[in-house]
């Protein structure tokens, strides 16, 4: 795709993404930071960023798990797994049912220990993809670090965004897969499946 449209679609889509009522209800975004011809993130971090809604970006961590940490400038990003950016450091972002479940990172001690814990209801996630159907499934990279995340936090709603040309008929779905609840292009705004409207 050529650089010029890579800009203005990813521009469309973020657009289609800051009209979506979860983004504008949100409190905090878990964005990812793209690689190579992804989606362009940089303006929903900005449009968040005016806002005053805290952001955070994925960070793999040894164990092969992922965990969002909170940013609040791109300076505070360096490559790391896959030579991906990732926040080098800092604040945890936890929602309240990851934090309760959990005793060394309850909601009592997010403040202790420096992570943040929100609402899950106030959290809203854009998950990036190389293959998206129509009816919400998608192929990432085969890690399976979104669909493990999200497993440990239900009710998180989210959106996954791609390019047309990322849009195939249909995806087989296996029983760990975590489908999000819309799908954002340059051309169109697929709701899948929440009751979220």
């Amino acid at each position: 795709m050529p650089a010029e449209d890579w800009r203005r679609f990813s521009d469309r889509i973020c657009k289609s993404v800051m009209e979506l009522e979860p983004y504008k209800q949100a409190d905090c975004l878990l964005l990812y930071v793209n690689f190579g011809r992804e989606v362009d993130m940089a303006p929903l971090f900005r449009d968040a960023w005016r806002k005053g809604k805290s952001t955070a970006a994925p960070k793999v961590l040894g164990d092969g798990r992922m965990e969002f940490y909170e940013i609040r400038d791109f300076r505070e990003l360096k490559p790391g797994f896959q030579g991906i950016l990732e926040p080098v450091e800092g604040t945890a972002v936890l929602t309240e049912n990851e934090a309760s479940a959990d005793n060394a990172a309850s909601a009592e001690n997010a403040a202790l220990t420096g992570n943040t814990a929100y609402p899950v209801e106030n959290v809203f996630m854009i998950m990036p993809g190389v293959a998206f159907d129509p009816y919400g499934s998608r192929i990432g990279y085969g890690k399976g670090f979104y669909d493990r995340y999200l497993a440990l936090h239900s009710g998180l709603l989210t959106a996954a965004v791609g390019f047309e040309c990322q849009i195939v008929p249909q995806i087989p779905a296996g029983p760990y897969d975590k489908k999000p609840d819309w799908l954002i292009t340059e051309a169109r705004s697929i709701h899948c499946g929440s009751s979220f409207m």
